[in-house]
């Protein structure tokens, strides 16, 4: 009998050691799913390059390409090795991963001899949308590639030399092949100070035309940003960044913004919180974008009324800041 018993007894401690063995197995098989599931996590392997382009030493083009998604907020910076000038801007990639940005001086004016160095980063993580940062993951931490950088935060950069000699800057006219009848008609018509000036005076106007629309291009994006990332019961109707003619400053604009107040709520409600947005979109705009010297925003709230417009909030600059000039509401 007390053979039986420890016979069964010597079972019995089998039987524990066995399901203690398969516990430990699918304890440390499932803690090595879990640290797999986290190692595997998709990285975005960053790659940029860059090109350049100098028309006549006064227009400095930069183009680049990428894998970045659409969206991605980029600063761009212009620097003179032999001078502490230096330019700095914000934009955006394009759909297919593209960007692009002009850098004039004021008054047709050309660069200065010397090597130069555009420098292009990606903005930090929080300060791109929503999307952008679920992709990136906390602190950059799903970027990768040899163009990432960063202790604290990871950020994508990316750089290209140029150099700048006025002395190598040959004139249309010294290259274009001279037409003796054609000049000599001409000369009855204009004298060569005449065609000059007017040539001049052209070309000036087609690069302010262009320098105006890429600022235009840069107040419009900054305004939709600040919308879609802020303002969530918000959607934009339309908008329209036009000259400010009446501006004694170079390359001043006035931002007509046309949104829409989405959520259901009374018509007090609505008042308050279209006045709050329309306050706070004033301040980022005349916190980060100087170029624009009004912003005028119309709301329609929907739910009040489908068709009109029932609220306008009108700001002008008032050096770093904006103070509202008007307020016309029928939500009150």
């Amino acid at each position: 009998m007390n053979l039986i018993k420890t016979f069964l007894l010597l079972i019995l401690c089998i039987l524990l050691i066995s399901a203690c063995g398969k516990a430990e197995n699918t304890s440390t098989s499932n803690s090595s799913k879990k640290e797999e599931s986290v190692g595997t996590k998709e990285k975005l392997n960053v790659k940029i390059t860059l090109d350049k382009e100098i028309t006549n030493n006064k227009i400095i083009i930069l183009s680049g390409k990428s894998n970045l998604p659409k969206g991605t907020k980029l600063r761009i910076r212009l620097e003179h090795k032999n001078s502490h000038k230096n330019s700095i801007v914000n934009t955006a990639v394009e759909k297919d991963g593209s960007f692009e940005y002009k850098f004039f001086n004021e008054g047709d004016t050309v660069f200065d001899d010397g090597k130069y160095f555009i420098y292009v980063e990606t903005l930090p993580v929080l300060e791109q949308t929503e999307v952008i940062q679920k992709i990136f993951g906390d602190n950059g931490s799903n970027l990768t590639g040899s163009q990432i950088s960063g202790d604290s935060e990871l950020k994508a950069t990316a750089e290209i030399n140029l150099k700048i000699n006025n002395s190598e800057v040959i004139s249309e006219e010294e290259t274009l092949p001279k037409d003796k009848d054609a000049e000599e008609e001409e000369n009855e018509v204009y004298t060569s100070e005449e065609v000059d000036d007017n040539s001049k005076e052209d070309k000036i106007d087609l690069l302010q035309d262009d320098e105006i629309d890429m600022l235009k291009d840069d107040a419009e994006i900054a305004i939709k940003t600040i919308i879609e990332e802020n303002y969530k019961t918000t959607s934009i109707e339309k908008i329209e960044i036009n000259e400010d003619m009446g501006s004694s400053e170079k390359n001043k604009l006035i931002a007509l913004v046309y949104l829409s107040f989405d959520a259901l709520n009374t018509s007090k409600t609505a008042y308050n919180m279209v006045e709050m947005y329309s306050d706070d979109l004033a301040a980022n705009i005349g916190k980060d974008n100087d170029t624009v010297n009004q912003i005028a925003v119309f709301w329609k709230v929907p739910y009040i009324d489908e068709e009109e417009t029932v609220a306008k909030f009108s700001y002008e600059r008032s050096g770093e800041h904006m103070k509202i000039t008007d307020k016309v509401s029928s939500l009150k």
